[in-house]
C-alpha cells in the first residue's frame, strides 16, 4: 500500500510539473495564477481589463519547448564568438516609448533596417522596450505593423518592459517623448537603491527627435489614439531619427565598420 501511495503520489507531482509555470518565463501574471488557467492584463483604451485562458501543454509561456532554449543558447554562443572574433561586443541601442507596441517597435525596426543596408548587423544590439508591462508578450499595434510593411520595414518585436539591466546592457537607451525619458530616469533612480547600476547610466539615455534633421519636433507622438496619419508621421519623425543617429553612432566608433 505504501508503494501504491508512493507511485500515486509521483504520478501527481509528476502531472502537475507537466503544467506548472516556467519561473523564469518573463510574463508575471502568468506565474502567479495556478498551473490550469493564465490571467493576461491588457490596457485598453485607458482601462486594463484582464482575461482568463486555460493552460495548454504547449503554451510557450508556461512550458517553452526546447528548441527554444536551444536557440538562445545557439544566439548566445553566436553573439560571444562575434565578440572574441572582433575583440568588441556589438554597440546595443534600445528604444522606448510607454506601451512597446507602436514608437518603440517601429524605431527598433526601422534602424535595424539601417544597419542591415549597411552590411553592420554583427557589429549591433538592437532591441525595444515600454516604461509599463500592460502590453508585455504582445506583438505591435498592427496599424504600426501594416504602415510600416508598406515601407518595407518588418516590425517584429515582440512588448516587453525596460528592467534594471538595461542600464547595463545597452549603450544608448533612446525615449520616444519626454514624459517616456522622465519615467525612464525615473526607474533607474528607484532600481539603482536595490542592485548595483553605474552612475553614468543616466548620461546614456536621449530623446529620440534630437537626432533629427529634416524635421523640428521635439518628441515622437503617440499614435494609438489618432488615425493612419499619425502612424506615418511616426514613421517619417524616426526614419529622419535613425540615419542620423548611426552616422553618429559610426562617427563615434572607430571600431565599428563592415
Amino acid at each position: 500500500m505504501v508503494a501504491a501511495a508512493f507511485a500515486s503520489t509521483s504520478a501527481a507531482a509528476a502531472a502537475y510539473s507537466s503544467v506548472a509555470p516556467n519561473p523564469t518565463a518573463r510574463d508575471p501574471v502568468r506565474r502567479r495564477t495556478p498551473p490550469l488557467v493564465t490571467a493576461t492584463n491588457r490596457h485598453v483604451h485607458g482601462r486594463t481589463a484582464t482575461s482568463l485562458r486555460q493552460v495548454r501543454p504547449h503554451d510557450r509561456f508556461v512550458n517553452p519547448p526546447r528548441p527554444l532554449f536551444a536557440a538562445a543558447a545557439a544566439a548566445e554562443a553566436e553573439e560571444m564568438a562575434a565578440e572574441t572574433s572582433t575583440g568588441a561586443k556589438p554597440f546595443a541601442v534600445l528604444f522606448v516609448c510607454l506601451g512597446n507596441i507602436c514608437r518603440s517597435p517601429a524605431a527598433e525596426a526601422v534602424f535595424r533596417n539601417l544597419v542591415t543596408k549597411r552590411g553592420l548587423d554583427s557589429k549591433f544590439l538592437i532591441d525595444s522596450a515600454g516604461t509599463i508591462g500592460y502590453h508585455e508578450g504582445n506583438k505591435a499595434d498592427s496599424r504600426m505593423i501594416a504602415t510600416s510593411k508598406k515601407r518595407g520595414i518588418e516590425v517584429t518585436s515582440i512588448s516587453r518592459p525596460t528592467r534594471p539591466s538595461d542600464f547595463r546592457d545597452f549603450d544608448l537607451i533612446l525615449a520616444m517623448d519626454r514624459q517616456n525619458y522622465e519615467d525612464i530616469l525615473s526607474s533607474f533612480e528607484r532600481w539603482k537603491k536595490k542592485e548595483p547600476l553605474p552612475d553614468s547610466a543616466p548620461k546614456k539615455v536621449k530623446l529620440m527627435c534630437s537626432y533629427c534633421k529634416r524635421h523640428k519636433e521635439s518628441e515622437v507622438p503617440d499614435p494609438y489614439y489618432g488615425g493612419a496619419k499619425g502612424f506615418e508621421k511616426v514613421l517619417d519623425l524616426l526614419e529622419d531619427a535613425c540615419e542620423s543617429l548611426l552616422d553618429d553612432i559610426l562617427a563615434e566608433n572607430a571600431n565599428i565598420s563592415a
